[in-house]
């Protein structure tokens, strides 16, 4: 460093500190005179002199840096008092400081939010320092002024996120307590489920129980009037039903969308005055309608984003339950429902192979995949193997596995992405019975419980150019003590013992002539060949043992 440039800032600091006599300032016989309006003029800050000595203490002089950071020039700002670059979002309170400090003559420094000629607002470090002549009089004082708004932006970013990372450490920590015991206790009970209404009804309890929600009921559609009646409730005396479509409750029924409301709202309604909030959850599961969840509770607000994560996931589970539970009646029921359907539509590809080929086929069964896949089984008769092969080869939805060839007819593993047409169809409460192909049109035949066709119907047409409904049978369905057995013996199997049994049986595997290896069939499985056996073996095992002991 020079020893100019040592003199000038020696010369700026005593200057801040209130060192300086005025008269070094207006004495222009003195040396230091030059030295100091250099360093005030090449200043980083804004320097300012205002004459304490005249009303209003006005500016008498300012710099380029001044100049640069407010846009006010010289012959703007000098004369008048430095209060011109406050404005109507400049704080009162570092204003009143400074205020204070100048009637008191001593120093001061204060941020507060400036605004510039242009009317841009910007944060001003602003350090006031008084000057006093030979005889101790004040006579002036100096100002310096720094432009902060980078630092206070930053610090208010800084500021901003760590309130925000503690909304969120707050809104994680409320969800998991939620979790843990609302959601946790709800899953528990659906995992337990035996019967419909039992579930429904312990969920209901469950959801008004002192730590949760004040009143809850779940609801059907009536297909005839499309008033939406209650089945099951807790917390009150019974709920009238919604009949009005303008209802949260209709609405998202109608919509399949979950809705909040409050007292507020013009279409609210609510059991008594004490209740505030309503959630409104459809209670949809692959498109079939299960009813709808409703929620009230006394809480203003209650159903914010934190708590629509719980109420949705309940919907959620409970609506897999429902049609996990209507899968399991259409097993037990003794009244079923036969649907019988025409599906033209060649976006299936046993319809296209059909209609490419001019084949028929008969479906023989389906395996889930463990990629992700499906896999469905038919006999192909009027196509040779290098023809069907050859059709998949060419189609990005399907692959195809010969298992067996003789004769006329071949059986065939067609692998479709999932859910299948079998798998979705089960997904929505029908059993598929059986499908035959001919001539590019597959006759499906399903059979499900009362309540559940119109569902079925609409989602095959909807899903399907050219889907009909060709044929419709209710009837009693006799004891099936065989499916019993059935269900009996496939709750004792793992589902990979299940799987095995089924490939095997399907490949060929327990045939004469034994076309499918154990080594095919444990590479479709994505398994090694010992392990194919062990799963087999068990199986085998265990449907030994249930024959012997009966």
């Amino acid at each position: 460093m020079s020893e100019g440039e040592s003199d000038t800032e020696s010369a700026v600091d005593r200057m801040g500190e209130g060192a300086i006599d005025a008269e070094v300032i207006i004495d222009p016989s003195t040396d230091a005179l030059s030295l100091v309006e250099r360093a005030v003029e090449r200043a980083p800050v804004g320097v300012t002199i205002s004459d304490a000595r005249l009303p209003d203490n006005p500016l008498v002089y300012v710099n380029d840096a001044f100049e640069r950071i407010t846009g006010y020039g010289s012959e703007e700002a000098l004369g008048t008092n430095c209060r011109f670059l406050q404005g109507e979002e400049t704080d009162p309170e570092p204003v009143r400081e400074m205020r204070e400090a100048i009637a008191a003559g001593r120093g001061v420094t204060v941020e507060l939010r400036n605004y510039r000629k242009g009317g841009e607002a910007f944060w001003n470090r602003v350090e006031i320092a008084p000057l006093y002549d030979g005889e101790g009089e004040l006579t002036h004082f100096v100002g310096f002024q720094s432009d902060v708004t980078a630092r206070r932006e930053a610090e208010a970013e800084v500021e901003r996120r760590v309130e925000e990372v503690s909304r969120e450490r707050e809104a994680l920590s409320y969800l998991l307590d939620r979790v843990g015991g609302l959601l946790g206790d709800v899953t528990e009970i659906l995992v337990r489920a035996t019967e419909r209404d039992g579930v429904e009804r312990a969920v209901c309890e469950r959801l008004t129980a002192a730590d949760a929600y004040t009143n809850v009921w779940i609801g059907d559609r009536d297909a005839r009037t499309g008033e939406i009646r209650p089945r099951v409730w807790s917390g009150a005396e019974r709920p009238d039903a919604v009949e009005d479509p303008r209802h949260p409750v209709a609405r998202a029924l109608s919509t399949e969308e979950r809705l909040f409301s409050h007292r507020g709202d013009p279409e609210f309604t609510a059991p008594t005055e004490s209740l505030s909030s309503l959630a409104a959850v459809p209670l949809v599961h692959a498109d079939l309608e299960h009813g709808v969840l409703v929620i009230y509770d006394e809480v203003e607000g209650r159903f914010d984003d934190r708590e629509a994560v719980i109420v949705e996931s309940i919907g959620r589970a409970l609506a897999g339950t429902l049609s996990a539970a209507a899968n399991a009646r259409v097993l037990a029921s003794d009244n079923v429902i036969e649907l019988e359907f025409v599906l033209a539509d060649d976006t299936l590809p046993f319809v296209a192979l059909s209609s490419d080929e001019g084949c028929r086929l008969q479906y023989e069964g389906s395996v889930p995949g463990t990629d992700g896949t499906q896999s469905l089984f038919f006999t192909v008769e009027g196509a040779s193997p290098e023809r069907v092969l050859a059709f998949a080869r060419e189609r990005e939805n399907v692959e195809a596995t010969l298992q067996t060839e003789g004769g006329e007819t071949s059986l065939f593993e067609l692998r479709v992405d999932s859910p299948s047409i079998v798998e979705a169809l089960a997904d929505r409460g029908a059993r598929t019975l059986s499908i035959e192909v001919d001539d590019g049109a597959a006759t499906l035949t399903v059979e499900t419980v009362p309540g559940s066709p119109r569902s079925i119907a609409a989602w095959l047409t909807d899903t399907y150019d050219r889907a009909d409904l060709v044929a419709y049978h209710e009837r009693e369905r006799p004891p099936r003590t065989r499916e019993e057995h059935r269900s009996s013996l496939k709750e004792r199997l793992t589902d990979r013992q299940l799987m095995a049994l089924q490939r095997a049986y399907l490949s060929g595997y327990y045939d004469a002539d034994r076309t499918a290896s154990g080594d095919e069939i444990a590479a479709s499985m994505g398994i090694g060949r010992s392990t194919f056996h062990q799963h087999l073996r068990a199986a085998e095992r265990k449907l030994i043992a249930e024959f012997l002991d009966r």
